[in-house]
């Protein structure tokens, strides 16, 4: 049984006189009792009109119980008897309602959670002409329910996790049972378990510990603010996991090809999608090995560009002060730092800073003679061509500045040498037992169909062979029906 000061003076003690700890003290059937909540959490009119103002007006002498305050107050969520203080402090501090009474067998904890959330809105990166525009904002409960309302069934599972010394930041690892592998669930939730940390903030934390290449210049985590990509990805066998706080949901397993697949490509006819599939696959390549390659023929094989234009190149860097490789570098710097700043900067005031910095400093520094203007259209197109897809920036961006390095000691040699590196190191990237590079690497032929040329909807009779799964079935396709009653033919 509780002793109701002493347990008033625990819970006051370790919150030290925080100034939102808002305590409201009553007396409950004769018996001394306390209200405990953080103060901007909940909704004050609901705690007042369903709970405070019906249990003031009881009258009589008897123990209080879960039984008691379930019969006088009005709740949509059960109440919970808590056991010990440790825990009623925890839940006041991840803004729940504790009431301690006199005499009680245990703490009870009350659900009125209300607080401001961002409204549901398309995300600023994935936009859309044709598809669904909702995005998932910073709170846990809506994002599940964003995902749940796309997978009306039972087989959707949800298993919550607290992770964060200080934090306590709710995690939720949803799968669809019989589709996901239960070993790579089981082996996602023991790695989220294993994380002893302070604080979780975002759901880039939880990615980090769930790479199992720590140092790898690419991401080996999916990400998605759009809840119909995480579904589509749910749907094919993979897992996803939920932070609170963060409108970013990750997913594994993860395949390198997914960063060229966007949501779009299956709202729209098929033709289309594997067309805007290749520009996005070459635009990459281009804008990674381009810098490098104009380093490496003015280094080293100039002859092979085309004589007018060798005559052209010859008269742009005539006065410049710079080797090719330096000059190359210091543009991509100026153009990064551009960028940042664009990023960094007030909507309005980026817009005239981007448009400043491309167009009025590059055309300064050419007619000064400190750059040519073949690398300020290179590096620009370069640029542009990066932002095809989005997840690949951070590491398109460092392989510029790789590239260019070797173009300007080794030349095409070194740039042929270097790609061979890069596609082994690639190759060689397992991920919860799924290769980076499938399906390319190794060929899985079934899964092509929704590579580079993507194929109509209504072949993908399969789930992808790529991610592991126990239901390989995803629909009866025209043709498996077709074979179907031609066997039942010829057995007739």
């Amino acid at each position: 049984m509780l002793n109701y000061q002493d347990e008033y003076n625990k819970i006051t003690t370790e919150f030290g006189g925080t100034c939102d700890l808002r305590k409201i003290e009553l007396t409950i059937c004769g018996k001394s009792a306390c209200f405990f909540y953080i103060d901007g959490y909940i909704d004050t009119l609901l705690f007042e009109d369903n709970i405070l103002s019906p249990l003031k007006d009881l009258q009589g002498y008897m123990q209080v119980s879960v039984d008691l305050l379930n019969q006088n107050t009005q709740m949509t969520t059960p109440i919970e008897e808590l056991p010990d203080t440790a825990k009623a402090v925890e839940d006041i501090a991840a803004g729940e309602i504790i009431l301690l009474a006199d005499g009680a067998q245990g703490f009870f904890k009350y659900s009125e959670k209300k607080y401001q959330l961002r409204a549901v809105a398309e995300p600023p990166v994935s936009t859309v002409l044709r598809g669904p525009r909702e995005g998932f904002i910073e709170d846990l409960k809506t994002n599940m329910f964003l995902i749940r309302r796309r997978l009306a069934t039972p087989k959707l599972t949800f298993e919550l996790l607290n992770v964060g010394k200080y934090t306590q930041t709710k995690v939720a690892i949803g799968f669809i049972d019989g589709i996901a592998d239960p070993q790579i669930v089981k082996r996602i939730k023991t790695q989220i378990e294993g994380i002893n940390i302070d604080g979780i903030i975002e759901s880039s934390y939880i990615a980090r510990y769930l790479e199992e290449n720590k140092f790898s210049l690419f991401s080996h985590v999916g990400s998605s603010e759009k809840p119909d990509t995480v579904t589509a990805k749910m749907l094919e066998g993979r897992v996803c996991i939920l932070v609170d706080g963060s409108p970013a949901v990750l997913t594994l397993p993860f395949l390198m090809y997914e960063n060229f697949q966007m949501s779009e490509d299956y709202y729209i006819k098929s033709y289309r999608a594997s067309t805007v599939r290749i520009i996005r696959l070459f635009a990459v390549i281009f804008s990674i090995l381009m810098p490098g390659i104009y380093v490496a023929l003015q280094e080293h094989q100039y002859q092979l560009f085309p004589i007018k234009y060798l005559v052209s190149v010859l008269g742009q860097i005539s006065n410049i002060p710079l080797s090719p490789t330096l000059e190359m570098i210091l543009v991509l710097v100026i153009f990064e730092i551009l960028n940042e700043t664009s990023i960094r900067m007030p909507r309005y005031v980026s817009m005239a800073l981007s448009v400043v910095g491309a167009i009025i400093l590059g055309e300064a520094a050419v007619s000064a003679g400190l750059f040519s203007i073949s690398s300020v259209i290179i590096v620009a197109i370069s640029t542009v061509g990066v932002y095809c897809v989005p997840d690949e920036i951070n590491s398109s961006s460092i392989l510029r500045f790789a590239f260019v390095a070797i173009g300007g000691v080794l030349g095409l040699a070194g740039i042929l040498l270097g790609v061979a590196g890069l596609l082994a190191y690639l190759c060689s990237i397992n991920s919860y037992g799924v290769s980076y590079m499938s399906p390319f690497a190794p060929s899985l032929m079934h899964d092509w169909q929704d590579g580079p040329i993507k194929a109509q909807l209504q072949e993908f009779g399969e789930r992808p062979y790529s991610i592991p799964t126990h239901n390989r079935t995803r629909q009866r396709t025209q043709i498996a029906e077709n074979d179907q009653n031609e066997n039942n033919d010829s057995n007739q």
